[in-house]
């Protein structure tokens, strides 16, 4: 007589420690960036129906010069904003017959095996569903399935804008509808809710110099006066492109000095012993899940993504990120045993100005 309940804990403690097997995977992405910044130095929990979060935009405006005896006006501005996030939910699961592992009970390196394998399947799809997500708006403004993806804060310039600056403010949703309201406020009336893009034709020494330039621009620092009331953080930046830009940033580089040692600056562009390029001292990260990138609104746009994740945080959910049931069966399928993870988390950008920029070719 089969015993499921034992062959059911069995399964549960081999996932819970399970030991090393060795085969190879051909994984879809050369680079997981997402799974990268979901790391418990990076994440950030919370709890709620949503993410709030609040900044200030504007001032008063009770700053001035005077002269003696000047009469006083003093006043208050409601300067903040509430930004404001829904949670994304998503889950995958693994499932193995009781039949199969009653074929390798006698075999533990295959039991180990066969469980493992099922278990690296369902995460592997996880891992693919969150990178591809973080490179996609949602499909409407109206969506709550889908997290906010980098393009949906470091918005394009917009057909028929050609003037470099603080101009994304349109999010183009993937059923090819747009809005301009930006996790609970519309950059079409709060000009500091507005991303730095500018446009590009090649990649040359007029690029770099636009480079230079939004580098700098995104760059806020509070006075000397202010205690700084922003949460401070330590993260990385980086750049990212397809593999035809990083290669011609590598090409650039080459045509400015060929000899290259350890990291060497080459008007701004550094190249690694590794053959990693950098631009602005900013690693170039190529990724194919930008390859033939398309605007949902326009065409091939072939986005170069600057992105400082100071500003851009993974916020999980308190008691709901992987979360990994118990082992269970159902009477629709009762000799199948099924394990789902269970998550929910969302991509929290607090000021989209300090973000980074975004350049593109014209649409």
């Amino acid at each position: 007589m089969r015993d499921l309940d034992s062959l059911g804990d069995l399964l549960s403690l081999t996932l819970a420690d399970l030991p090393k097997q060795y085969f190879e995977v051909g994984w879809t992405h050369q680079d997981y960036e997402a799974t990268r910044i979901y790391n418990k130095e990076s994440m950030r929990i919370d709890g709620g129906k949503s993410i709030d979060r609040r900044i200030m935009l504007s001032t008063t405006g009770n700053a001035r010069y005077r002269k003696y005896y000047d009469t006083d006006e003093p006043a208050v501005g409601d300067n903040m904003h509430e930004i404001s996030v829904k949670w994304a939910r998503l889950s995958t699961n693994y499932s193995w017959d009781d039949l199969e592992l009653l074929h390798q009970m006698n075999s533990t390196k295959g039991f180990i095996r066969l469980i493992k394998e099922r278990r690296i399947d369902g995460l592997w799809d996880l891992a693919n569903l969150i990178e591809e997500r973080l490179w996609k708006t949602p499909t409407s403004a109206t969506d709550t399935l889908y997290p906010y993806g980098i393009p949906y804060y470091l918005r394009l310039m917009g057909t028929g804008n050609t003037t470099d600056g603080f101009v994304g403010q349109t999010i183009s949703y993937q059923d090819a509808s747009t809005g301009t309201t930006c996790a609970g406020i519309d950059a079409s009336t709060e000009s500091k809710w507005r991303n730095y893009a500018f446009l590009y034709t090649k990649i040359d020494n007029s690029f770099l110099k636009k480079v230079r330039v939004a580098c700098k621009r995104v760059n806020f620092k509070a006075p000397m006066n202010i205690i700084d009331p922003a949460q401070k953080r330590n993260a990385q930046k980086r750049i990212y492109t397809d593999f035809d830009n990083w290669a011609e940033m590598m090409d650039l580089a080459d045509a400015k000095d060929d000899n290259h040692s350890g990291k060497d600056v080459l008007g701004n562009l550094k190249v690694s012993d590794g053959g990693d390029v950098y631009v602005n001292r900013v690693p170039v990260v190529p990724l194919n899940q930008l390859e033939d990138y398309s605007d949902p609104t326009g065409g091939a746009v072939a986005p170069i993504f600057y992105v400082d994740f100071k500003y851009l945080i993974p916020v999980v959910h308190e008691g709901y990120w992987m979360e990994e049931t118990k082992p269970m069966t159902d009477r629709g399928q009762h000799t199948t045993f099924t394990v789902f993870l269970d998550g929910s988390h969302q991509n929290l950008c607090t000021n989209v100005r300090s973000l980074g920029w975004v350049a593109h070719l014209a649409y």
